[in-house]
């Protein structure tokens, strides 16, 4: 069975290139393509997430695919095992010669029930019979002659029950063998509606939800729809165990008391003051920025914003560079010779100072900003080295 993962695990492997299937954690219904849900489930706690089985068809079964890749060494795995009653051998990976020849073979699975399932299939394509009386979902419960008629010895004549054994297989296989061949969508929900209708277990009904879920031939909403009368079977016949579960209450708010209203009010109405004056400022600033006589002027501006976050000082460097292309236009800038501002931002004395002549370089042709902010990048590193930040109140 694959491992339920996190909103974080189920992203990660989604980037790695796995198929992610998603689900609500409190319903009992299978998990479905995680494109038929919206992105923000990733980072909702609500739902939960595994990597999508992949089947390989083995005969007229789909069993789980066994791996592809090389699993870390020490890790436990598990090869299908035909020619004794065990169904699955496990061993330790040590990457060895063997070990690779298994996975190179499609013969490696990283779970008991998925080697248990691969060698149910290989027996089933060679006409065989397993002794082992659990159920798998692709096989009818054995007749209670069964263990008796395995039981016996191959040097004996068949008996009437291993003959019967032997003709109920063909039997199920035959059927099988139709049910493989239909491809009508609207068959086949009304055959798996009867098969739905007609479980008098849980294990049984279970084990239909991996037959049409993996049938290649419904479309999304047959299978939601099949799915949907599964819940409400396995609800008739272990109401305990599957009953819809019902949503949780809302938590109630708690009463506030009245200091801690006025705490709110009060923080409230700071911030609301805060804004304010924020704004007057700006209006101030961005008004001088708009009449400054000279680069020099304009760029003195962003002293006044030290304590300023960058989306607060963002209105008042546009309005900054602005004017700084009204003031040098760009074929202005074009013409001066780049020694003169490079020299300035190498002998910049303080990181304010570099500040400035950054926002200047801003306002210049695209085509020599680059060589402009290197020089400027450079000289805040030595600044920072040197410790000496000026700061003009």
């Amino acid at each position: 069975m694959n491992p339920i993962l996190s909103g974080t695990q189920a992203f990660e492997a989604m980037a790695a290139g796995k198929k992610i299937e998603c689900r609500h954690a409190e319903s009992n219904l299978d998990f479905d393509d995680i494109r038929n849900f919206s992105a923000t489930v990733f980072i909702d706690t609500a739902y939960e997430f595994r990597i999508a089985v992949v089947y390989m068809t083995i005969g007229l079964m789909q069993v789980p695919e066994s791996i592809t890749e090389d699993p870390v060494k020490g890790t436990q795995c598990f090869v299908p095992s035909v020619l004794t009653d065990v169904l699955s051998k496990s061993f330790k990976w040590k990457n060895s010669d063997s070990d690779l020849a298994l996975l190179h073979r499609g013969l490696v699975h990283l779970y008991e029930e998925n080697a248990i399932a691969h060698a149910r299939a290989l027996i089933a394509v060679s006409r065989g019979l397993t002794s082992e009386a659990k159920a798998f979902p692709w096989e009818e419960p054995a007749d209670a002659e069964q263990p008796q008629a395995v039981a016996a010895s191959q040097d004996k004549a068949p008996t009437k029950a291993s003959n019967h054994v032997v003709k109920k297989a063909f039997e199920d296989s035959a059927a099988h063998e139709a049910a493989e061949i239909e491809t009508d969508p609207v068959k086949l929900v009304e055959k798996f509606t009867d098969q739905i209708n007609a479980c008098t277990q849980v294990e049984s009904t279970l084990a239909l939800r991996y037959t049409f879920s993996a049938n290649g031939h419904l479309e999304r909403e047959h299978v939601q729809h099949l799915c949907r009368l599964t819940e409400l079977k396995l609800a008739e016949l272990d109401p305990e165990a599957y009953k819809p579960t019902a949503p949780s209450p809302a938590p109630e708010h708690a009463d506030l008391s009245v200091k801690e209203l006025r705490r709110l009010q009060a923080e409230a109405e700071q911030l609301i003051e805060s804004v304010n004056e924020y704004e007057k400022h700006l209006d101030l600033l961005l008004n001088d920025a708009a009449n400054a006589k000279t680069p020099a002027e304009a760029n003195a501006l962003t002293r006044y914003t030290k304590s300023w976050t960058e989306e607060q000082r963002k209105p008042l460097l546009d309005a900054i560079h602005k004017r700084l292309n009204e003031l040098n236009p760009p074929e202005a800038a074009e013409a001066e010779k780049p020694p003169m501002v490079l020299n300035q931002i190498e002998n910049a004395a303080d990181l304010t100072e570099l500040d400035c002549l950054e926002i200047e370089v801003a306002g210049r042709h695209v085509g020599v900003q680059p060589m402009f902010m290197r020089a400027v990048n450079k000289r805040r590193i030595e600044l920072e080295n040197q410790g000496g930040v000026g700061v003009v109140s």
